[in-house]
């Protein structure tokens, strides 16, 4: 199962979503305690990680990537081993970021919308209703992108 989550605000093509997530997010889930870091590793590519805590013990770590290739934008995720799933950008709009991959099992669709320091995201089936997993994280740490 992919626990990765990220967020957005006003998402353009210069990459205004992943900029806004530079930094450490934590929230409490029905699990644990869900944590993710984003960093920039490029103009317009940017690593995270996300890692859930059940009773201060990590129970699952997955490897994310927000990219731009080909001109759309790309979200990868890892949750070990070398299987790397990839889901596109398929709608933005009203501040959100949207992506999905229909031949996956599950999800198969990514949302992301960022408020202030909240992030509220969500994985779901394509009809954005079967088998849904709402997030909600604070910003606890904020990290400026790298000047290039």
């Amino acid at each position: 199962m992919l626990y990765g989550i990220t967020g957005c605000a006003r998402p353009s093509t210069r990459g205004e979503l992943p900029n806004a997530l530079l930094g450490r997010w934590e929230g409490v889930v029905e699990e644990g305690l869900y944590v993710e870091e984003w960093q920039a590793a490029g103009d317009s590519t940017f690593d995270g990680t996300a890692i859930l805590y059940q009773d201060g013990q990590s129970a699952g770590k997955e490897q994310m990537r927000i990219t731009r290739f080909a001109g759309q934008w790309l979200f990868l995720a890892s949750t070990g081993g070398t299987r790397i799933t990839c889901f596109v950008l398929s709608n933005e709009q009203d501040g959100k970021w949207i992506f999905e991959n229909r031949e996956h099992d599950y999800p198969q669709r990514i949302g992301y919308r960022l408020h202030g320091d909240t992030l509220f995201a969500y994985v779901a089936l394509l009809d954005d209703q079967g088998d849904r997993m709402d997030f909600v994280l604070h910003r606890v740490d904020r990290k400026v992108p790298s000047e290039r």
